[in-house]
């Protein structure tokens, strides 16, 4: 009895280590990431995004930007300044991806997100609502996947850069 005992543990044991969480998949890192701006937690929102990461600058955001930006630019440093500027003007911001596609191949997945992000500005009283398509490659390194590149066809918005 005290082997079936044993048996019946050792079994017990490794079916629960087996039931342990998996990694989270490529879309789930997206809407972590996504979900981590809206909340304004940009550590959270950071540590989904890959050292190195790109972002695609096809047109700039704002009026008063550079009119032909790289075609690159320095993914996490790129979401730091969103932050630093985002939130000191806004009483609220969200990012809503409605994710339409994900598609792994080994160690590189694709997600395709339709947007939506409402922005609520201080001392503004109609929200600014854009919807948009995005685009994120992720990376899986050491097991985790990582966004290391976002593109959108996002088209700029009336927002001045330097206006408060």
């Amino acid at each position: 009895m005290k082997a079936l005992y044993s048996t019946f543990l050792i079994i017990a044991l490794g079916a629960a280590g087996s039931l342990q969480a998996a990694a989270p998949g490529p879309a789930e890192v997206v809407k972590t990431f996504n979900s981590a701006v809206t909340e304004r937690d940009m550590d959270t929102a950071m540590e989904q995004l890959a050292d190195g990461g790109v972002v695609l600058q096809l047109r700039p955001a704002h009026p008063g930007m550079p009119e032909n930006p790289p075609l690159t630019g320095d993914l996490i440093k790129t979401w730091q300044v969103v932050g630093a500027i985002l939130f000191p003007s806004t009483e609220a911001y969200s990012r809503k991806p409605e994710i339409t596609s994900v598609t792994e191949h080994g160690d590189i997945a694709t997600v395709w997100a339709d947007t939506t992000t409402t922005t609520h500005r201080k001392n503004v009283s109609d929200p600014m609502v854009l919807n948009f398509s995005e685009m994120y490659v992720l990376v899986k390194k050491s097991g985790q996947w990582k966004i290391a590149v976002i593109g959108d066809n996002r088209q700029p918005d009336t927002i001045v850069v330097g206006d408060s």
